[in-house]
């Protein structure tokens, strides 16, 4: 998604903690949508999902087919392609699987007008929670883990496989659906269930009246849980140090290497609080190794990080390399929290894995078609896949835990 304008507006109202940007209810910006309205006079607006830049996501009761949506209103100065794209993936999702697809599917799409401009709406089922949030807590179960990551890996090999890129990698685009079972409930009965939607006012800091478009009260997700991170740890080094290339298939795989770690352990392979471009790579150098010439001679910040050679500065804390951050951030940290690790041959395949995905040089880096074909993927991720697959057939849970149909949007 991408936006037309640049959002450089100033600070006009008190923050509320988990709700959008109010200052982006303006010309081009969000759609003012209260709890109790309507759209297209089918969908009754019941509670938020969440938001992000280019949108926000209304959960919706359908009253023509008594079932609970997920409705995404973009912003006014948002990209119209994204129905669009949605809809060509999912008409050339293979036919003969009878597997809930991998990607969101379009139930429907419409526009409206109101005074923020002209907005376009995407009607998918409804998630429960993103695996960012799903995580927040607690390790996944290895056969979870197992099945996560390769899920993910699919669905970005299909995206690829038609010619397109992501650009969104992350956990937090990757949702785990609500049960249909859920839509035999009222909405009476779904608020005693899961609550009210909570809302606190909106407040100028000039103390003026509220101007049009601008929602009288802000309302927070019903999905609570971790914050999706800064895309910043998952940016990949060529967003760096080539600005003004366009980024393409290899900048997903790096993005879905820094998912598939998360998902195996409790944390991003890149540490999210730091806040710099300069931060990132030098994490991403000490982590993965050697930095190319020449993006090195152009990197005005190296020496900041590392002494002319290359070697760490010793009076700054260099990150581990990535099969130590392994052992330590997934296989020690699962064993403290009680936790199975995984056995060695396993952690080998994934580290062997991981590598591949996060060469320096994009051009170096493994596609989506070589990680579908790795040891890892063949021996361990979709073998737990076709488990999971049957499992869910018969409603079954394995492992304590259950994981329902998951979309990459």
């Amino acid at each position: 998604m991408t936006s037309t304008t640049n959002d450089t507006h100033a600070f006009q109202y008190q923050l509320i903690e988990e709700v959008e940007m109010i200052e982006r209810y303006r010309i081009g910006g969000y759609h003012l949508i209260c709890v109790g309205d309507v759209l297209k006079s089918r969908y009754r607006v019941i509670h938020k999902l969440g938001h992000g830049t280019f949108s926000t996501i209304r959960l919706s009761r359908d009253e023509q087919k008594a079932a609970y949506v997920a409705v995404k209103v973009s912003t006014g100065d948002s990209s119209a392609h994204e129905a669009k794209i949605l809809r060509m993936l999912m008409n050339r999702w293979p036919a003969h699987t009878n597997e809930r697809p991998l990607i969101s599917v379009t139930l429907d799409e419409f526009e409206i007008e109101g005074p923020n401009g002209h907005h376009q709406c995407i009607v998918t089922a409804p998630a429960q929670s993103s695996v960012s949030a799903a995580s927040f807590c607690c390790y996944f179960q290895i056969e979870t883990a197992r099945v996560l990551a390769a899920e993910l890996a699919l669905a970005v090999a299909f995206v690829h496989a038609q010619d397109y890129v992501h650009g969104d990698i992350h956990l937090g685009n990757i949702l785990i659906h609500l049960p249909t079972s859920l839509d035999k409930l009222s909405v009476q009965k779904f608020y005693e269930q899961f609550g009210e939607p909570y809302t606190e006012p909106v407040v100028r800091l000039d103390g003026q009246h509220l101007p049009p478009g601008v929602p009288t009260c802000g309302t927070m997700p019903r999905r609570r849980g971790q914050d999706c991170p800064s895309p910043l740890p998952v940016i990949p080094p060529e967003a760096y140090f080539e600005p003004d290339k366009p980024l393409s298939f290899p900048s997903d795989i790096w993005s879905l290497a820094c998912a598939m770690y998360s998902i195996f352990g409790l944390r991003w392979l890149f540490d999210a609080t730091l806040d710099t471009r300069h931060d990132i790579a030098s994490q991403q150098v000490d982590v993965i190794g050697e930095i190319p010439p020449e993006w090195w001679n152009t990197w005005e910040k190296r020496l900041e990080y590392f002494e002319e050679i290359g070697r760490p500065k010793k009076d700054r804390f260099a990150c581990p390399s990535l099969e130590q951050s392994f052992e330590k951030d997934v296989q020690a940290a699962r064993q403290t929290d009680n936790m199975s690790s995984f056995a060695k041959k396993e952690q080998v395949a994934i580290l062997s894995m991981l590598r591949s995905m996060l060469a320096m040089k994009p051009e170096k880096r493994a596609t989506a078609t070589d990680v579908l074909s790795s040891v890892w993927m063949v021996t361990w991720g979709l073998p737990a896949v076709k488990r999971a697959r049957d499992n869910r057939k018969t409603g079954g849970v394995w492992h304590g835990q259950k994981v329902d149909a998951r979309s990459l949007i």
